[in-house]
């Protein structure tokens, strides 16, 4: 029979106004068994980021300054259900922190659990009216964690979405009293869930209202599902992440991600891709350097020893052949020393320093099912894997940049895996592409960073269907793209 702790039972444990409840939540998980059902009673758990753990973990598409805070580090459970009771768990952080890890952890599942700031890191303040001289009186209905930042936004007070033809850059002749504009940083500390070498997740009805970096960021991790709930802000707000709702970093098996919410957030509802390591110098026949070069991807695994490494042509980005690992020493965060074997040694000729390499075993399938996807900044969903790829009866609603992007690139986010087989079908477009972003030339884009197109022989991008979907964009170019074979689309 599945044991449960039923935390409204044990009095350390029942959720009392802002006392911490972080010790007592950890011990909960630490005594329990594999098979055990964890249940919180309905209710706010609030956790203070002064007890939350220091630790020396590198994450993905953050900023690595270390040691960061972890207020709930789960680390090393199997066979565990997280569950909140009724109406759900609450949990509200206090302070900057990475709310919730996951890591060297299999077969977790966390239900009907939101998570959210109570200083939350984007500040809001709706235009009650102008002066004489044009300069916006503001009523603030929310002061941003670290200040007023220097990204600011315009949302319509009447769609809450994006301002057409503002992005990040707005002008005040644009705004309209009764329109919000938003405050933050660029930073981008800590994700509220971060999983980190974890197999077999799942999440069901949790949402994520704030986060000072993305919603979920799993790196190295193997089979995640999102089911139902989503990203979102909490009521009477309109921004939630400062970064991603989702985003997997050199992860592989299945992720699934359906009928769900993600809306306000400062950049992707999903992003999918591998990290590339540029080459710098070889050291024998079979030796070779590599260097993690964007600053916020370094540290992490991203080969081991016995994986599949694959080459990438930088001017190009053509894939290359592929080889084993024997060996990985590493040097520090930045730097890796690999050893290949001998089908490795004899492709290196061909290669030199500025080049670079990808690991061919990490690389997910990926299903978008029936979400949605509204009023936030940027893209909504991003895929860089040759693995199948499916985007299937979702709404893309107010999304102010391109709704979907395929990108990848050796030169200067390194996030790379050229798509090979990608299906986009059933969705609707509505009211997309109304500012411009980085890569968004249309509300589909498939647009890799590729140095000598000219000189390119095969095309990063291929397997392209799109089929079956409604656009009601007016104005935006539908589908643009380089170095991709051509698209089926019918219907």
């Amino acid at each position: 029979m599945t044991a449960s702790i039923l935390i409204a039972a044990l009095a350390v444990l029942q959720p009392s106004g802002t006392n911490d409840m972080t010790g007592a939540l950890l011990d909960a998980v630490k005594g329990a068994k594999p098979g055990d059902t964890i249940r919180l009673a309905e209710g706010e758990y609030h956790f203070d980021s002064a007890q939350a753990s220091l630790m020396g973990i590198y994450i993905s598409n953050h900023d690595q300054n270390l040691p960061r805070r972890v207020q709930l580090p789960f680390c090393g459970i199997r066979d565990i259900t997280i569950e909140g009771e009724g109406e759900g768990a609450r949990f509200v952080f206090h302070g900057e922190s990475t709310g919730l890890l996951l890591m060297d952890s299999a077969r977790v599942t966390l239900r009907n659990i939101s998570l959210d700031w109570a200083e939350p890191p984007i500040g809001e303040a709706t235009i009650a009216s102008f002066t004489p001289d044009g300069r916006p009186v503001l009523d603030w209905r929310v002061r941003a964690f670290d200040g007023e930042g220097g990204a600011r936004m315009l949302w319509d007070a009447k769609t809450r979405a994006i301002k057409p033809d503002t992005g990040d850059i707005f002008r005040m002749d644009q705004a309209e009293a009764g329109d919000t504009i938003s405050f933050r940083s660029w930073d981008r500390p800590s994700p509220a869930i971060c999983l980190y070498r974890a197999s077999d997740v799942k999440f069901d009805g949790v949402v994520v209202n704030s986060a000072h970096g993305m919603g979920l960021l799993a790196q190295r991790s193997a089979d995640i599902s999102w089911h139902g709930g989503g990203v979102y802000p909490r009521k009477g707000c309109l921004c939630s992440t400062k970064a991603d709702a989702t985003h997997f970093s050199n992860c592989r098996g299945d992720v699934l991600v359906e009928d769900a919410l993600f809306e306000g957030m400062m950049d992707d509802a999903i992003n999918v891709h591998s990290t590339c390591l540029c080459i710098v110098g070889k050291l024998g026949a079979n030796m070779i350097r590599c260097r993690y070069m964007h600053p916020q991807a370094i540290g992490f695994e991203v080969f081991e020893a016995g994986e599949t490494l694959r080459f990438i042509k930088a001017t190009t980005l053509e894939n290359g052949p592929e080889c084993k690992v024997v060996a990985v020493e590493r040097e520090d965060e930045r730097n890796v020393v690999l050893t290949l074997d001998e089908a490795g040694a004899a492709a290196l000729a061909g290669y030199d320093a500025g080049d670079a390499v990808e690991n061919a075993d990490w690389q997910p399938r990926v299903g978008f099912f029936g979400n949605t996807v509204r009023n936030n900044r940027a893209r909504a969903a991003l895929f860089t894997t040759p693995k199948h790829v499916a985007v299937v009866g979702n709404t893309f609603d107010h999304v102010s940049g391109s709704a979907i992007l395929l990108a990848g690139d050796a030169a200067n986010w390194y996030e790379s895996g050229a798509c090979r087989d990608v299906q986009i079908r059933d969705n609707v477009f509505r009211h997309c592409l109304t500012s411009k972003y980085q890569f968004c030339t249309a509300v589909i884009a498939v647009s890799p960073t590729v140095e000598n197109l000219a000189g390119q022989k095969t095309p990063y991008h291929r397997g392209i269907s799109i089929i079956g979907n409604t656009f009601d964009c007016p104005g935006a170019k539908l589908y643009d793209a380089i170095s991709a074979e051509e698209p089926i689309w019918r219907d």
